[in-house]
């Protein structure tokens, strides 16, 4: 799990350290645009698609739920599942991506999403390890820890400090959260 994690912030900080990246993300937090995830999406996709770390890759990849934990929904889309080189060819790392303005709904999305990958049903559960990446208004360190201590005790979501990070974007007025 921890590998993982490591493997998804080193992933997130190459992103994020591209110049045209950064240089649309102050374009986006300047002109204050909203609704920009299937951009970041797009962008993101095509960056993993020339990592040398990423093996396959698919977008929105499509799951079953356990009918019996959600009888309202049959299946699910999670944002992003990848396999990396030279590790299980079963088993996939999911990450679902979320960006709001404001941090704290940004963090309550991504703990829905957290609750939402639980109900794939065991039967096609293939992920390893599922993470979520938020991108919201800059905030302090303390600030997005004790939000994301503030949902996970909402939500019953138990995570370890060792596997969340909030940084901040350079240059850009955002920050990202990873957990």
């Amino acid at each position: 799990m921890k590998r993982d994690f490591e493997f998804i912030r080193d992933l997130v900080d190459q992103f994020f350290s591209k110049k045209h990246i950064r240089d649309r993300l102050k374009h986006i937090e300047y002109n204050e645009v909203t609704g920009w995830e299937i951009w970041f999406q797009i962008e993101f996709s095509v960056f993993i698609d020339s990592h040398i770390e990423i093996a396959q890759w698919w977008r929105e990849y499509p799951y079953s739920i356990d009918r019996r934990s959600a009888r309202h929904r049959k299946n699910m889309i999670i944002d992003f599942v990848f396999r990396k080189k030279h590790s299980a060819l079963d088993q996939f790392i999911a990450l679902e991506i979320k960006q709001n303005k404001v941090m704290s709904s940004c963090i309550r999305g991504m703990m829905e999403d957290v609750c939402k990958v639980w109900l794939v049903r065991n039967s096609e559960n293939d992920l390893r390890s599922m993470w979520c990446l938020g991108v919201h208004a800059s905030s302090t360190d303390d600030e997005a820890y004790a939000c994301i201590d503030k949902y996970a005790d909402e939500f019953g979501v138990a995570l370890a400090n060792s596997i969340r990070i909030s940084n901040e974007i350079k240059g850009t007025g955002l920050s990202y959260t990873i957990f």
